[in-house]
């Protein structure tokens, strides 16, 4: 057995080791990125995986600058490059030197897949997304039971307020498990009714350690769910199919137990400012209302009731007079319209015109005659007067040129 008597010795053997190997100087490798972020000096770090295995990649500004594509997470690619390992850190990674673009990497396929078809389905429609309850008397969380998230989510909400209850699901956020235990646990909350809200959560991972977040039980478990449902997968870059699903999604754990209850100082300042205007507001009204009453007090109703109602008679009794006043010339006014109306009427009758001299012809059936041209020789007709009529035979006619009253 060799003794290395450093670390760093040790390092050094596995770079120079590496180094030395034609094979991993300079070759080729398919997989596809799950990780990709540039630095301020426009080096890019990447990591390129399979169904199986993940290894860390870095391209250089100068070699990246000359890519014929823009590389992208989902992205299956084959990498040119050599290995090398950072002794310092103790890490491997490939230097690459070139990036060929060989279409969609499975994982980035079957999500857009499913993304499509539960969005034409609806999943992630605003109109099904629930309100978060301002005040829920106890929260539910799916999550490790295990490691930092649960924790930091329990003291973020103790901090904000003590008052509240956390229950636990303890479920694996990584692997095969993942799926059915995050159902599990949102199936679990909702058949109890034990709880007024649920965080989903884990911490930061690679995009292959999150994607069984991706799931379809998952994505409709939590659409299914009556309990409103805060998604906190990871960081703020990483967007699973549970976040487009669930009524809220955080960006960290740490701030879904932000959103889920409010500060309990924030909350007592709000009571207390509440309180105080509903003094001010109290008291308004029992000043405005003490006002009011000291004016009925101070009338004189109550202090000389047959005073009062002596004075009330008089405004009574004048109100009368005045009524009876407006009611006479009312009156007055109406007898002289109606006169007047009368003498027209009586100057239009008929019958008066008549005991003037005048009379009218009408035929047997009592039809006015108004031209000669309507009656012939022989014809009877009744002649009109005041005080009868004259049954008469029409002996002869005569027509005037210009249809005037001849003069007697």
């Amino acid at each position: 057995m060799f003794d290395f008597d450093s670390v760093s010795r040790l390092n050094g053997y596995i770079k120079q080791s590496l180094q030395d190997n034609p094979y991993l100087a300079e070759f080729s490798v398919v997989g596809e990125i799950s990780q990709y972020t540039v630095s301020a000096r426009d080096h890019a770090y990447f990591s390129i995986k399979d169904e199986q295995c993940v290894i860390n990649c870095v391209i250089f500004a100068r070699s990246r600058s000359q890519l014929k594509i823009e590389p992208k997470i989902g992205m299956k690619v084959k990498v040119y490059g050599g290995v090398d390992f950072y002794a310092q850190g103790g890490k491997l990674q490939i230097i690459a030197t070139d990036i060929e673009d060989l279409g969609s990497g499975d994982l980035h396929e079957l999500f857009n897949k499913l993304f499509k078809k539960l969005q034409d389905e609806g999943l992630f429609d605003s109109s099904h997304k629930r309100s978060i309850p301002v005040l829920p008397r106890r929260i539910g969380v799916v999550t490790s039971s295990s490691g930092k998230v649960i924790s930091d989510i329990v003291n973020t909400i103790r901090k904000r307020n003590p008052h509240y209850d956390v229950l636990l699901y303890p479920a694996s956020v990584q692997g095969p498990e993942c799926p059915p235990d995050v159902i599990s646990g949102i199936n679990y909350f909702n058949n109890e009714k034990n709880v007024d809200v649920i965080i989903v959560a884990r911490g930061g991972g690679s995009y292959e350690e999150l994607f069984c977040f991706n799931d379809e039980g998952i994505a409709r478990a939590v659409y299914a769910s009556k309990i409103p449902v805060i998604s906190a997968i990871g960081h703020e870059p990483d967007y699973t199919i549970i976040d487009y699903v669930a009524d809220l999604r955080a960006a960290t754990p740490t701030a879904a137990a932000e959103m889920v209850i409010a500060s309990y100082d924030d909350q007592k300042k709000e009571i207390d400012n509440l309180a105080l205007n509903l003094d001010i507001a109290i008291n308004q009204y029992v000043d405005l209302r003490r006002k009011a009453l000291d004016v009925y007090k101070n009338h004189k109703a109550l202090h000389s009731p047959a005073y009062y109602a002596m004075e009330q008679k008089a405004v009574v009794r004048e109100l009368k007079t005045k009524l009876d006043a407006l009611s006479g010339k009312i009156v007055e006014q109406t007898a002289s319209d109606i006169n007047q109306v009368k003498v027209r009427l009586d100057a239009l009758n008929p019958g008066n015109v008549l005991k003037r001299g005048y009379s009218y012809v009408c035929d047997k059936d009592g039809n006015a005659i108004e031209s000669v041209d309507k009656v012939s020789r022989g014809d009877n007709i009744n002649i009109v007067l005041s005080d009868g009529t004259l049954l008469s035979e029409i002996k002869d006619i005569e027509h005037k040129p210009d249809g005037g009253i001849e003069n007697a």
